[in-house]
């Protein structure tokens, strides 16, 4: 297990947790409630996507062209992690015309149906379940262990899968212990590691207010982390299948990032072929809640 461990985990701290700090001190359940409330007010709307539920926002128009974006979360964390992606926030370009968007909720979070089976590889089918529902073509962004499951996505649905964006992406062998250090903070949060698992997390932590802290632990036990670190498998790691990506690739890697080694950056860049590598200064491990413009750009862009 420990192995399994090792092989590239993908963690993440709640973004929900900054970004509810930004808002001053209010309760952890008001801040979510609010970010729900702008999305719905921007446009987007809480879906089934065959097994998954997601955010969509679409600006498509019936009969002309659609580019179709999936946003893919870590683990811990949910679809809310794409909120300023999705309305143009903290100096993120709004969606273009004739764009949709799904931002899903991988299986056991937030309403999502819990998965037989939490492994990366069957995580990603059911990934491409969710999304053949809407397009037959994607833009695909992932986060942290979303990042994982999206590159897994691209080798097994490659006709599906025609641009790929790795968000400071987990899924490669580890050697530096960094990902089971994490791994073990998620299996069991406290409120004390959390703090210390934020400050490494981010390139400019927020002060989380003391009462807010009990109900980001709570969100985070409710998510199936367990079970995911459970259903780790070294022949999940992607290390040999890089090159089997096909989609134009763009790998997108907030510096400051202490969650996941920075070699992953220039791993993944050498692995998948024709891939570019896009650092990110004074940016952690969650660019689409720090540094989203730069995700904005990767997602919306004419070129990667």
């Amino acid at each position: 297990m420990k192995l399994a461990l090792r092989a590239g985990l993908a963690v993440i701290i709640l973004a929900s947790a900054g970004a509810g700090a930004a808002i001053g001190f209010a309760p952890f359940q008001t801040v979510m409630a609010l970010r729900r409330l702008a999305l719905w007010r921007g446009g987007a709307r809480r879906v089934a996507a065959g097994p998954l539920l997601a955010y969509e926002k679409s600006t498509c128009r019936p009969g002309a062209p659609c580019r179709c974006v999936a946003l893919v979360h870590g683990l811990g964390d949910s679809a809310m992690t794409w909120d300023k992606a999705i309305l143009g926030l903290g100096g993120a370009a709004a969606p273009p015309k004739g764009t949709l968007l799904l931002a899903v909720d991988l299986p056991g979070t937030d309403g999502s149906a819990p998965a037989a089976d939490y492994g990366i590889r069957a995580q990603a089918r059911v990934l491409r379940a969710a999304l053949e529902t809407r397009c037959p073509e994607w833009t695909v962004a992932g986060n942290s262990l979303g990042g994982w499951i999206s590159g897994w996505l691209a080798v097994d649905w490659p006709q599906g899968v025609r641009r790929l964006v790795l968000v400071n992406a987990a899924g490669l062998t580890d050697p530096t212990d960094l990902a089971i250090q994490a791994a073990k903070t998620l299996a069991a949060p406290t409120i004390e590691a959390m703090k210390v698992f934020s400050a490494r997390a981010y390139a400019h932590p927020r002060a989380v207010p003391e009462r807010a802290w009990p109900s980001v632990i709570a969100s985070i036990r409710a998510r199936p982390t367990r079970e995911i670190l459970a259903a780790l498998k070294l022949e999940d790691v992607l290390d040999s299948r890089l090159k089997d990506v096909k989609a134009e690739t763009v790998i997108l890697w907030g510096e400051a990032d202490g969650v996941l080694p920075l070699g992953f950056a220039e791993r993944s860049r050498r692995g998948i072929p024709g891939a570019r590598l896009v650092m990110i200064p004074a940016c952690g491990h969650l660019p689409q809640q720090e540094c989203p413009e730069s995700v904005s750009r990767a997602l919306f862009g004419p070129k990667l």
